[in-house]
């Protein structure tokens, strides 16, 4: 490589800015991130639409008397440098090689110190090797970057604060060019100061100033490739990128796969995205199986599959359930918002995938005008899917926010029991929500600085934006939820003094926790499983593995109950319905964690592989349902301890309805003529700290601020007709 050399340039007066890119792209992943993001943004198009981008990411061991360019020219600046002062240049240079395909390179001139080339084109070399935080990105819908430092993030990885590139145009004739740039800090060599950032290339004088540029030489640009060992061929368009002394101790093939498979993981599914790592290769045929194999917590794995399954079904949502949400600025989304929400509600809870259209406007302040706006009207798409329901006591961040290919990752979060993906498409939300991006674009900001100089009115829908699926997902849950207190049975009730009654399903408590043991899952679903793994790896820590052959019985370890309710056939030929608070005794509570934590250490130590039979097989998938209800119930019962051990206040809401043959939701079809809680045979009855807060039709709210308390409804007379309840409670 002849004419590649190492070129600072001294410093020519004024400021020395140096941009600190540490406290933006502080972790070893943003390297790896960075350079997929390019990849996507060069993807080659055919009728606008953007072909598969495939990377491929491998490790070589490089000579330094392999490269003339790191010369004694070179040394004397890296010994000044102020970053990345902990690697020295070896004989011995392990290199991080990334590499893209079916990518167009960066396009431009790189021997032009111009945003513009001689031809009057964009010159993206500009914006590369020279324009730092240019942000030449931000107004282009199609390209994931915004602020234009994100290359900065190679240099921080290497142990010399270097990297090398060679980048093959499509658009200029597969012309190649070899590039290189290191992050020293402002520093002064043999007298002479020097900027923060200098160049690997060639000296150029055409802008009447000393400057460095891009080596576009096809012998130099091959020499490279087999220098470091490139998958690229002479001529085949695209980019590598050499990160010499890369972070061994963090970047190995095993966390670059893992980073992909989390982050990247719905481009991989639409199949825009393939990548190789090594020889192993990720795409949109076996992700789902890398992400199974790479969790180790068994309530995840079981959501794994679903939630690819969730991933294929948008990409072609059925018809009927597409519904519009119209946003106007409103503070708080309703039901009344969504077309057709009794659908929804009911598509919802058959578990199918649903697509939600938000509507919304973007207010565009006009080119080079602070008062003058233009009105644009936009939208995305959220989709959801509701949790199987042996797993909906579960929540987990199997949850995405797309904008163009590039995941916004850090909107992730584990608020509900359903998979959803909000998904910008739209370019004029792809480009709001891009200038509300971070630099690293893993998070949005309301306050970005970048929306100021472009939009006016944009607050609420970014605020919106990042609660909006929990949002819907209290608006569904409000709706046809029943709690279900089979599986919700209590165990150590304190009696009120005196009072020795007990229901017929007080009665059987015993038997149907052990019922409920051996066949099914709580429902309970306000509990984060972040705390699961924690309790699971300090109880193995404690006692090591002896492995058994025959199953664990499970102890009783019912879900935590907020109160009682039962129905009762009086004397008088009338039908009650009661509530009654429940108090827990803590120390009880304590002991049934231990036993449960004990039980858990027990499964641990089963032999699986001595399981075979398809009897033995339902024993074993029975074992670790049961396994993740009492992992969650732990994590329930020390909440509750840490809490005081209640539940209260509370507001409960009891709504009634006739219950006739045939009729899946019998409260839709409820009438004021079939009955009204105001009129006089309706008797309530009120016992401790418990208040009657509204009475509306079929409709009762009642607060109740502590667990002594009891409640009774009679009125409904026996042989009319059967009665449904629903009973719905929320923290005050």
């Amino acid at each position: 490589m002849k004419e590649f050399k190492f070129i600072p340039i001294k410093h020519g007066g004024g400021a020395l800015t140096d941009p600190k890119p540490q406290q933006k792209f502080e972790k070893p992943d943003n390297c790896i991130l960075e350079f997929i993001q390019n990849a996507i943004d060069a993807s080659k198009k055919n009728k606008n639409q953007a072909l598969k981008t495939t990377l491929r990411f491998h490790f070589k061991l490089i000579k330094k008397s392999d490269c003339n360019f790191l010369d004694k020219n070179f040394e004397n600046h890296l010994n000044k440098r102020k970053y990345n002062r902990s690697q020295n240049l070896d004989e011995s240079i392990p290199c991080l090689i990334m590499e893209d395909f079916n990518t167009t390179g960066i396009t431009g001139d790189a021997t032009v110190v111009d945003d513009q080339t001689k031809q009057g084109k964009k010159n993206n070399w500009y914006y590369f090797l020279i324009d730092f935080g240019g942000g030449s990105k931000l107004d282009d819908a199609d390209k994931g970057g915004s602020e234009g430092e994100g290359r900065q993030t190679f240099m921080l990885n290497s142990g010399i604060a270097t990297f090398f590139g060679l980048s093959i145009d499509s658009t200029n004739d597969n012309k190649p060019t070899i590039f290189g740039m290191s992050y020293f800090g402002a520093r002064k060599v043999n007298e002479i100061t020097y900027p923060v950032f200098s160049s690997f290339g060639k000296e150029s004088s055409e802008s009447g100033n000393k400057e460095c540029v891009g080596v576009v030489n096809s012998d130099d640009s091959e020499e490279f490739i087999s220098t470091f060992k490139l998958k690229r061929k002479p001529l085949e368009s695209g980019t590598s990128i050499v990160v010499p002394f890369y972070n061994q101790d963090e970047i190995n093939k095993d966390f670059i796969i893992e980073k992909l498979v989390d982050i990247y993981r719905v481009p991989i599914v639409r199949g825009q995205l393939e990548v190789y790592i090594e020889d192993e290769c990720i795409n949109a045929e076996n992700i789902r199986n890398y992400a199974y194999e790479n969790e180790e917590n068994l309530s995840r794995k079981l959501l794994f599959n679903n939630y690819y399954t969730f991933l294929d079904n948008t990409k072609n949502t059925q018809e009927e359930n597409k519904f519009e949400l119209n946003y106007y600025d409103q503070k708080q989304i309703s039901k009344n918002d969504i077309s057709d929400f009794e659908k929804l509600i009911e598509k919802y809870n058959k578990n199918e995938t649903i697509k939600i259209r938000l509507n919304f406007q973007v207010t565009k302040l006009l080119e080079n005008s602070n008062s003058r706006t233009k009105i644009v009207g936009s939208h995305y798409d959220i989709f959801l899917e509701k949790y199987a329901s042996h797993l909906d006591h579960l929540r987990e961040n199997f949850n995405d926010f797309i904008r163009g290919p590039i995941p916004v990752y850090n909107r992730r979060n584990k608020k509900t029991s359903m998979f959803h993906l909000i998904d910008l498409q739209d370019r004029e939300a792809t480009l709001l929500f891009k200038h509300a991006e971070q630099a690293n674009h893993s998070d949005i900001s309301s306050d970005n600085w970048k929306l100021q100089d472009k939009y006016k009115n944009y607050r609420n829908i970014i605020i919106l934006s990042k609660k909006i699926t929990t949002d819907l997902y209290s608006l569904i849950s409000l709706e046809d939820t029943e709690d279900d207190f089979d599986s919700t049975q209590d165990l150590f009730k304190i009696e009120e003094e005196g009072d020795n009654r007990q229901s017929d399903d007080e009665n059987n408590d015993d038997q149907n926790l052990e019922n409920q043991n051996d066949n099914k899952i709580g429902d309970d679903n306000d509990q984060n499983q972040e705390g699961n793994n924690e309790n699971k790896n300090e109880i193995k820590s404690k006692d090591p593995i002896t492995k058994i052959t025959h199953i664990i019985v499970p102890p009783i370890f019912p879900g935590l109950k907020k109160y009682d309710v039962s129905e009762k056939n009086e004397k008088d030929g009338t039908i009650s319905y009661k509530i009654k608070g429940i108090r827990y005794n803590a120390e009880e509570i304590k002991s049934n964690i231990q036993s449960a934590e004990k039980y858990i250490t027990d499964c641990n130590k089963v032999d699986i592989t001595k399981y075979e039979t398809k009897d033995q097989a339902k024993q074993l998938e029975l074992l670790q349902k049961t396994i993740l209800t009492y992992e969650k119930r732990i994590v329930e019962y020390k909440n509750f301890l840490i809490d005081g051990c209640t539940f209260y206040p509370r507001k409960i809401i009891v709504e009634a309805a006739y219950d006739t043959e045939g009729l899946n939701n019998p409260f839709k079809r409820y009438s004021p003529r079939d009955f009204d809680f105001s009129n006089e045979e309706f008797k309530l009855e009120l016992d401790g700290n418990i208040k009657l807060s509204e009475k509306n039709e079929n409709k009762l709210i009642l607060l109740a601020n502590e667990d002594k308390f009891s409640f009774k409804l009679n009125g409904f007379k026996e042989g009319i007709e059967d009665i449904r309840w629903k009973d719905r409670n929320y923290t005050l």
